[in-house]
């Protein structure tokens, strides 16, 4: 009886061993796929958390830098000069560096935008140190200019003041902020790398006091070991 009930079992066609193939393979071809979707979002999510995250460190440095600009004059140079000086594409200003960094004292600090070399895209951003007043032999001075940012298709730094010179007095926004007797209100500064990204405009105000003793700095980002990096970072 046995034999005879398994003599009577019926196997699967060559057309059902076929479809149940093709059916595996199409939910094999979509498990794959779905996967990898989910690594591609995975990369981007962390490409774009580390693009944001390299925008809010360069935007904090420059905000705290600039907000911290001090009034003063270079009149003991053999050359006198005024401390903060600014076009479209550069900026200099004295400002205080945090203690972590190493440089004690006023620092001038001058960004510019650079050409890149033929084998990179766009420009950079780049920042010289040294000190404001006059150093004695031994001391640290200038250092070598500091990339901060690359891949630049267009940087624009602008000038919210009052110009004494002009008739009309009322604050506006200037293209430069040359030779002039007073700091300018704000500063604004538009980047778009050379991928298209846009970042948000960064405006900063200046907001110093009447005397150099009231001045209010923000010195928790600075330059250490050629980065961009904050106080609580550095320690």
């Amino acid at each position: 009886m046995i034999t005879e009930y398994k003599a009577h079992q019926r196997g699967f066609t060559l057309l059902e061993v076929l479809i149940g193939m093709s059916i595996m393979s199409i939910m094999m071809l979509l498990l794959f796929a779905s996967l990898r979707i989910c690594v591609q979002n995975w990369n981007a999510g962390e490409k774009k958390i580390a693009q944001v995250s390299q925008a809010a460190v360069i935007q904090n440095f420059l905000q705290s830098k600039l907000h911290a600009t001090v009034p003063l004059e270079g009149d003991f140079l053999e050359e006198p000069e005024f401390s903060f000086q600014g076009d479209q594409s550069q900026i200099q200003f004295v400002a205080a560096m945090p203690a972590s960094a190493g440089r004690l004292g006023l620092q001038r600090f001058k960004m510019s935008l650079r050409r890149a070399d033929r084998d990179e895209q766009g420009s950079y951003l780049q920042v010289e140190i040294q000190p404001f007043f006059p150093q004695d032999e031994g001391q640290q001075g200038i250092e070598e200019p500091i990339v901060i940012l690359k891949k630049i298709h267009s940087l624009q730094f602008a000038y919210f003041g009052s110009d004494s010179d002009a008739r009309n007095n009322d604050p506006v926004w200037h293209n430069d902020w040359l030779e002039m007797d007073s700091l300018p209100k704000l500063v604004s500064i538009d980047i778009e790398l050379v991928d298209g990204e846009i970042w948000p405009q960064l405006v900063v105000a200046l907001k110093i006091d009447s005397t150099f003793g009231d001045t209010k700095s923000d010195s928790s980002f600075g330059i250490v070991g050629g980065k961009v990096v904050s106080a609580n970072e550095s320690e």
